[in-house]
């Protein structure tokens, strides 16, 4: 009788225990952050992408990240999070992502996250649950900016520039005032980063400018900032004028090199008052010269006779080649006071307009201008510290190789 209930018994409870059901499965609930950098140490200032990617099998019904804090870093993001839908092996998953652009303030290794995201899961039976899900964290190690000559540190993807006139300002009319509009546009950076408007002075040139127009445009690639310079301009004087170019060195993060956009130079004269700018040269140069001829005519008609004499544009020609450049003599002022900034300038401008690229044939002069922690070269041949090669930031060693390869040009050209 006994035996017989404690059989009943034992039954009973195999059939309840077949009837419950199976525990559930763990929820699979990850978060990973990814770090994407243009260099494997990128500098301070320079842009640093990072991915935040959730996973959750689970329904979510609430959710928010957690106040991001990143000591030693500026950032934004970079548009709304992306939610979908998917499968992974086998199972549903919702996935989320988010996007951050990251600006390194200091040099050093710098901590990145963990990250926390808050969720509230519903079980599909009505009951809902709180939990917070950890990222990894990660860690950067950035170098110190380069010293540099402008005055500003720009690194980003890339730069464009727009330069234009809204009128010829070679044949203005009579009291006419051009307006100048300059658009900077930068990929991966902010618009805070970019330069101050240059100062537009001479002393024969009457400039207003106005307020700046700064703008940044969010893509998932990375900001893109823009700034707009505009001047209103005028010449105070009759006599024409000539503005200088005016240089923006930025370092391309993705080449890893210095690199330049140019305000470029402008010549302002009154179309009433002055001819254009070949016409006077001509026009003075001939008028200078036609007195001194008939001087000379008398006492070397002698010596003449018997060859064909010169056109005067023959001899305009010949002393014309004989005559240095603008270009050379500033560039010969440039290393006299040891202004290697300046002497870049000009020196890439000749490159330039020869067909010579001129990251290559300065990059002795730009890695003693730019490298960490560099003092400008001189004319004495001062280098920055840590340097392995003195010569490098000689100035005149660098001159006479530019001095040279600008004859051989020359040659070639001829």
């Amino acid at each position: 009788m006994v035996g017989r209930l404690t059989a009943t018994l034992l039954w009973l409870v195999l059939c309840v225990g077949a009837a419950a059901p199976a525990p559930a499965a763990a929820q699979d609930l990850t978060l990973t952050a990814t770090i994407e950098a243009d260099a494997p140490e990128p500098y301070v200032g320079e842009m640093v992408l990072v991915t935040l990617k959730g996973y959750y099998d689970a329904f979510i019904t609430l959710e928010r990240f957690e106040g991001i804090q990143l000591a030693n870093f500026t950032w934004l993001q970079l548009g709304r999070d992306v939610w979908s839908k998917g499968r992974k092996n086998g199972r549903e998953y919702t996935s989320v992502e988010r996007r951050l652009a990251l600006y390194p303030e200091k040099a050093g290794t710098l901590a990145i996250g963990p990250f926390r995201h808050h969720l509230t899961i519903d079980d599909g039976k009505g009951r809902r649950s709180e939990t917070v899900v950890v990222s990894n964290a990660a860690s950067l190690t950035v170098r110190p900016k380069p010293a540099t000559i402008a005055g500003w540190w720009l690194p980003a993807r890339n730069i464009t520039i727009d330069d234009h006139f809204d009128m010829d300002t070679a044949r203005l009319a009579d009291g006419a005032t051009a307006t100048r509009t300059v658009t900077i546009t930068a990929t991966g950076q902010t618009a805070g980063a970019l330069p101050p408007p240059p100062k537009v002075v001479a002393p024969w040139l009457i400039a207003f400018i106005a307020p700046e127009v700064r703008s940044t445009q969010i893509t998932r690639d990375g900001p893109v900032a823009t700034v707009r310079w505009q001047w209103r301009m005028r010449p105070s004087k009759a006599e024409p004028g000539r503005l200088p170019a005016y240089d923006i060195p930025w370092f391309d993060t993705k080449s890893r090199q210095m690199r330049n956009v140019v305000m470029k130079s402008r010549r302002f004269a009154y179309a009433t008052i002055t001819a254009p700018e070949g016409d006077v040269a001509r026009t003075s140069l001939a008028a200078w010269l036609l007195p001194l001829g008939l001087g000379l005519a008398l006492p070397v008609a002698a010596g003449l006779a018997g060859r064909r004499p010169l056109r005067p544009r023959e001899i305009l020609a010949r002393l014309r080649a004989r005559l240095p450049e603008r270009d050379t003599i500033a560039m010969r002022t440039a290393l006299l006071r040891g202004d290697a900034r300046a002497y870049r300038t000009i020196a890439a401008r000749r490159l330039s307009r020869r067909g010579l690229s001129p990251e290559r044939e300065l990059e002795a002069l730009d890695a003693a201008l730019f490298r960490p922690g560099a003092r400008a070269p001189t004319a004495r041949g001062v280098v920055g510290r840590g340097s392995a090669d003195p010569g490098r930031g000689d100035l005149r060693s660098i001159d006479r190789r530019l001095r040279s390869l600008f004859g051989r040009d020359g040659a070639r050209q001829a």
